[in-house]
């Protein structure tokens, strides 16, 4: 309790620093920080927004306002850094089908609170193409305006009949794409929703601001791995997880149990001759089998030592580079911690009875 109260004491102070300094965005998903579960960490995430327009990241709400929005993109880099969780069953069309003018989309996610659970939030867009062509029209009108006026002061000849062509054929393309992706709109209109609720994002920024940091606490899973009974139900939750990522055992090579030297193994008498005869001669013995590093040895490596020493693992285990479903450089550290457990304890190929 006393080593949770100071790393929350550390939080605090690390979340008033950066909000003294003023050049950094304070993201809490949570207006007060009052207790760190033992069994998880805080961590501060730094995110940095393309402030420019031609990024892509985001867009000016209107032309010479200098209010900005962030897009999709940018969203999706700041709930990826809060480490939130969307919930499939949750996320979907609410919509009857009825109106092919009008798709409405719900979706829900969680953040991981100071205490280890779970907040939930969900919520929902619609898109009705009937008012986004009248905004799109109106736009447009403005636009061909002004095209209109522009042309007149350098005498360059734009009839009326110019402007109508040029505004309808500007909102026919518009309206075209809105229509093919209506679906992808409104599911990435409630995603951003759920995200702007969930960390309390503004809806528009001024470039200044988006030229600053965002600084994003996240609550992290840190169960003491040294304690036995820990260890023992953090393998047993990871066997699906490691089934789905990795692909099922194959059936042949799966050994049950490994006796240890401190078990008696029953076997017949040999006479001392057979015994003599069959003993492999001192200088044919085989060298002692490097031993498999413990997990806390393998964690303190780095990513890229990881990840040879999980190359040469598999292939002491005889564990095929083709039952992964990504390469092990794609792996995150929590991926490759479960991956090394589930790949000591197996006998090595040469311990095998049979061929792989």
């Amino acid at each position: 309790m006393e080593k949770a109260v100071k790393t929350l004491e550390k939080l605090q102070l690390e979340l008033e620093e950066y909000r003294k300094k003023g050049s950094y965005n304070v993201l809490v998903p949570t207006l007060t920080i009052q207790e760190i579960s033992p069994l998880h960490k805080p961590v501060l995430e730094i995110v940095r927004i393309n402030p420019d327009v031609k990024g892509g990241e985001v867009y000016e709400i209107v032309q010479g306002s200098g209010d900005f929005s962030m897009r999709a993109v940018a969203l999706q880099k700041i709930g990826y850094a809060a480490g939130l969780i969307w919930n499939a069953k949750g996320c979907g069309r609410t919509d009857d089908g009825s109106n092919s003018d009008i798709i409405s989309y719900r979706a829900e996610a969680a953040v991981r609170k100071e205490d280890g659970t779970y907040m939930p939030l969900n919520a929902e867009y619609m898109v009705d193409l009937d008012i986004i062509e009248q905004e799109t029209r109106e736009s447009y009108e403005k636009k061909s305006q002004a095209l209109m006026s522009d042309k007149k002061k350098k005498n360059e000849k734009f009839t009326e009949e110019d402007r109508k062509n040029y505004l309808e054929k500007c909102v026919k393309r518009d309206m075209l794409q809105k229509r093919k992706f209506r679906l992808q709109l409104a599911q990435t209109g409630a995603m951003d929703r759920v995200i702007r609720k969930i960390l309390g994002l503004k809806g528009t920024y001024k470039k200044e601001e988006l030229e600053k940091p965002f600084v994003v606490p996240k609550i992290a899973f840190n169960p003491d791995v040294n304690d036995p009974r820990v260890r023992e139900l953090l393998l047993r939750q990871g066997m699906d997880a490691t089934s789905a990522l990795f692909g099922p055992d194959s059936e042949k090579g799966m050994i049950e149990f490994q006796p240890t030297h401190d078990e008696p193994i029953d076997v017949e008498p040999v006479p001392a001759e057979s015994q003599a005869t069959e003993t492999t001669k001192p200088e044919e013995q085989k060298p002692d089998k490097k031993p498999v590093m413990d997990a806390a040895a393998f964690s303190k490596l780095d990513a890229q030592k990881q990840v040879k020493y999980l190359e040469e693992l598999m292939k002491r285990k005889g564990y095929k580079a083709s039952k992964l479903k990504r390469p092990l450089d794609k792996f995150n550290d929590a991926e490759r911690g479960m991956f090394f457990d589930h790949l000591k304890d197996k006998a090595d190929v040469e311990d095998l009875p049979f061929d792989e």
